[in-house]
């Protein structure tokens, strides 16, 4: 008893030490996967399975872990990966047309967390024009079918890759001679969308392959998935303090105002294909070979119809005006009345017309030999996300008649005009324009670790390893001139809007009827005519990084207490590439920076007993910031008068982070877990708009600059239990305090921070069947870009699996079942100041899952 006293001390000195060390000025990065321990495979049927693997996964870990395990070969517990990464505490996600699309974890951006598959990067890319180049993986394009399990690191350990402030998410995909040979399995499904009113099929299917000696294995998985999907939005944009002068000479100083907005309609069909191939070659019980290559598409066509108000669009000015005083923001205009364009036209009915596609892979070779004492790995691999809009048709119907606006209700804007916007004989083509995006992210790397048991002190083992990436993200836009000689006219381009638009959004003054476009025929003729391209300098650029890292770990097992404590020390070489100058003088232009992390761990479990642990982390972390926003490329809609640039010389995020947390065990089933966490965040991120000049149009460009410190603070609570048989329930709870400083000291916003986050299920599950129903909730955060403050979302999902037999199930799941909308307004506090109310509506599935 006295020597594990004496043991705990001596870890606890070691731990005092480490955190000292931390708090000297160092930087930092973090490193690649788990020590490749052999362990049981257990197969996990049902929700109840899925619970205990995944508690497992999480009690026996060294680090500050939370896990996901699929319900079953091919099933995961949601249809898209990011909604089930939401449950876990501390991890909040980011919607975009109904769907999960990026995560963030304890207060930080999306870019501030990285995904790994198996353990290495994974690249991805961004369908839409004017996205900014993020570091956020894309979820997108994961399929759920193709995942075993899912491992969010809170807490860094040494061989698991830098670049994450909040945390890594490691996605498991299957190994084939860990399953039965011969396995057959996939699903058969339907997906409806309420807003939509179509049907799509989802379709997946798996096969298992191994010799009887059980050497030599395959596994191939593929999906092919479809949705056609229907957004309903009021839109508003561009807020910003301007002059405004009325035609009759009036004027008003540093008005906060809006650049426009409108109704808008977007239609998407989305096709995802996928397929994934493992293979295993272990000829003797000392080597095991395993290869796996991904590769995904998403087709993503769409259109966006918008019947727009843009103040001094053709010219026009205010004849009046409707101001208001707002405690945050000053004198703020909330409605207006916009007189005739004198030369040109006053109204843009506009819709853009696109063909999309992107699409991930990844290749990665991993060879394990182990040694009479080393077990040597070595890992190589490529991976790539590229497309974007292929073709970006913007249509511009216009009109010259007077029209009004009013923003003064939250969540709807109202407006009045001179004529009828639903008679397209009222609207002729005022341009015609083709641009284009396309987009590559790619890394090749090469790792080898080394790792032996010893048995020096409390050290159990000892890890160390080195690894190479060539790192690379290129982006370019391509556009064309307008075409305003084709006289066409709406009248014999249009459709007749749905009759259920903006049901439940609007009240009697919102534009709910306006002539459409038929994007097909558009497609037709436009597509047709003889289109010169040139390269939208202003929005193209490179971004290279060469990185080098090494990393050394040492794992601590002593009794009644286990953890590790390591090292990695990254070099990056960086590279940025932009044109930089005037509009038609553009030069091309390399910026050349390198710098040097040290980022020390330490993980600590100490049994305070049986089934209580006590865990302690403290790290050294890092973030490298988005690539557009490292290059001084700009990117921006003309129409809206909104974009997003970057800056050349801001540094990567840097911080020192401490967690300590309690865990009690319970039952198999059961779990109380408390953590508080603190990042001391050295180097934020200010984003600072601001009005610029691009192609003689004035837009409000975004761009970000190096802030002060700051510190993001929390708790999170856990607690499942499994109350009766077959009937449980998971609840946990984030509180997150973030504080930052821009440059001059002032208080600023951290992007993607929600102060409260909850998470509600429960489970009922007998032999027959299953069922689940989950609820989440985050409060407002800012999104760090231009539709500014996202308000407080909540969202019920549910599903039900009924068992015919062992070999067929019947599934039937709900998504956003309580049809709730999002609403965002361009600074906190001041919802008047509305950016967009989307409505996504509600999506059901249903289908059988086969298993054989």
């Amino acid at each position: 008893m006295l020597k594990v006293k004496m043991n705990k001390l001596h870890l606890a000195v070691s731990a005092s030490l480490i955190t000292s060390a931390l708090s000297l000025p160092m930087v930092a990065h973090s490193a690649e996967l788990k020590s490749t321990d052999e362990v049981e495979v257990i197969q996990v049927r049902g929700i109840r399975g899925s619970v205990v693997k995944s508690l497992n996964t999480k009690r026996y870990s060294n680090a500050i872990v939370d896990a996901v395990t699929a319900e079953d070969i091919g099933k995961f517990p949601d249809q898209n990966v990011a909604e089930s990464l939401q449950r876990i505490t501390g991890v909040s996600i980011s919607r975009n047309f109904g769907e999960g699309e990026r995560v963030s974890i304890r207060g930080t951006a999306e870019s501030q967390n990285r995904t790994l598959l198996n353990g290495q990067a994974v690249g991805s890319a961004d369908w839409w024009t004017n996205s900014a180049a993020s570091r956020g993986f894309n979820y997108t394009m994961l399929p759920s079918e193709i995942v075993s399990g899912l491992e969010v690191y809170k807490s860094p350990e040494a061989d698991i890759d830098e670049g994450s402030i909040g945390g890594t998410v490691i996605v498991r995909t299957r190994k084939p001679l860990d399953l039965e040979a011969n396995k057959f399995a996939g699903s058969v499904l339907a997906q409806h969308s309420e807003i939509s009113g179509e049907t799509d099929p989802q379709l997946s299917a798996m096969y298992n392959f191994k010799t009887e000696d059980e050497t030599f294995g395959a596994l191939i998985s593929l999906v092919r998935q479809q949705r056609n999907l229907r957004r309903d939005g009021i839109e508003s944009w561009s807020w910003a303090k301007r002059d405004i002068t009325l035609e009759d000479g009036t004027e008003y100083k540093d008005v906060y105002s809006p650049g426009g907005g409108g109704s808008a309609m977007f239609l998407q069909e989305r096709i995802r294909t996928g397929i994934n191939l493992a293979v295993q070659y272990r000829p003797t019980e000392q080597l095991d070979l395993t290869f796996n290559a991904l590769d995904s598409t998403l087709e993503a066509n769409n259109e966006n119809q918008n019947f727009l108000w843009l103040p001094g669009y053709g010219g026009s000015q205010y004849t009046d005006v409707t101001l208001i005083e707002n405690d945050q923001v000053g004198t703020m205009l909330v409605g207006g009345t916009l007189g005739l364009s004198p030369t040109a036209n006053n109204i843009l009915d506009e819709t853009k017309v696109r063909n999309s596609e992107i699409r991930t892979k990844s290749y990665d070779l991993k060879a394990d030999y182990q040694g009479e004492l080393w077990l040597t790995s070595v890992h190589v691999g490529y991976t790539e996300g590229s497309g974007g809009s292929q073709a970006d048709r913007s249509v511009g119907w216009e009109g010259n008649y007077v029209h009004s606006f009013d923003t003064s209700a939250v969540e709807d804007v109202r407006t009045t005009y001179g004529a009828d916007p639903a008679d397209g004989k009222n609207w002729d083509l005022g341009f015609l324009r083709y641009d284009s995006n396309d987009a590559k992210d790619d890394e090749t790397y090469l790792q080898v670790d080394f790792t032996r048991p010893v048995d020096i002190a409390v050290f159990s083992k000892v890890k160390f390893g080195l690894k190479y990436r060539d790192h690379s993200r290129f982006n370019t836009k391509h556009t064309t001139d307008n075409r305003t000689d084709l006289g066409w006219n709406l009248a014999d381009y249009s459709l007749s809007m749905p009759s259920d638009y903006l049901s439940g959004l609007d009240s009697d003054g919102t534009l709910r009827d306006y002539a459409i476009t038929d994007s097909d025929k558009v497609r037709r003729e436009g597509d047709a005519l003889d289109w010169n391209y040139r390269v939208l300098k202003a929005s193209t650029f490179e971004v290279e990084e060469k990185i080098t890292a090494g990393y050394i770990k040492a794992d601590i097992d002593v009794e009644g207490m286990r953890g590790n404590l390591g090292v990695r020390l990254v070099q990056t070489q960086q590279s940025t590439a932009a044109y930089v100058g005037e509009s038609g003088s553009e030069v091309w232009t390399n910026d050349d920076r390198d710098y040097f992390d040290i980022l020390p761990s330490i993980n600590l479990a100490i049994d305070l007993d049986d089934d209580v642990l006590l865990r302690f982390s403290a790290a050294r972390v890092m973030s490298r910031p988005d690539y557009a926003s490292m290059t001084p490329s700009t990117s921006y809609n003309l129409e809206t008068q909104t974009g997003s640039g970057g800056n050349p010389d801001i540094d990567p995020y840097r911080a020192t982070q401490f967690d300590t947390g309690v865990e009690w065990y319970f039952s198999d089933a059961g779990l109380f877990s408390a953590v508080v966490f603190y990042k001391d965040i050295q180097s934020f991120l200010d984003v600072t708009p601001n009005l610029e000049i691009h192609e003689g149009v004035e837009i409000l460009v975004n761009r970000p600059t190096n802030g002060r410190s700051g510190r993001i603070q929390g708790l999170e609570l856990g607690y499942q239990q499994e109350i009766l048989e077959g009937f449980g329930f998971n609840a946990n709870y984030t509180f997150v305090d973030g504080e930052a400083k821009d440059a001059d000291g002032n208080d600023t916003i951290i992007p993607g921070n929600s102060e409260h986050t909850v998470n509600l299920s429960t489970y009922y599950e007998t032999d027959a069947f299953s069922t689940r129903i989950s609820y989440n909730f985050r409060t407002g955060y800012n999104s760090g870009q231009g539709h500014g403050y996202v308000d407080d979302y909540g969202q019920v999902d549910a599903n039900f699996t009924y068992n015919v037999n062992d070999n067929l199930a019947l599934v039937l799941e709900a998504i956003n079942l309580t049809d709730e909308h999002t609403f965002s307004y361009q600074e906190e506090g001041v919802q008047q100041a509305l950016t967009g109310v989307y409505a996504d509506g509600r999506r059901f599935v249903a289908g059988v899952r086969f298993n054989f």
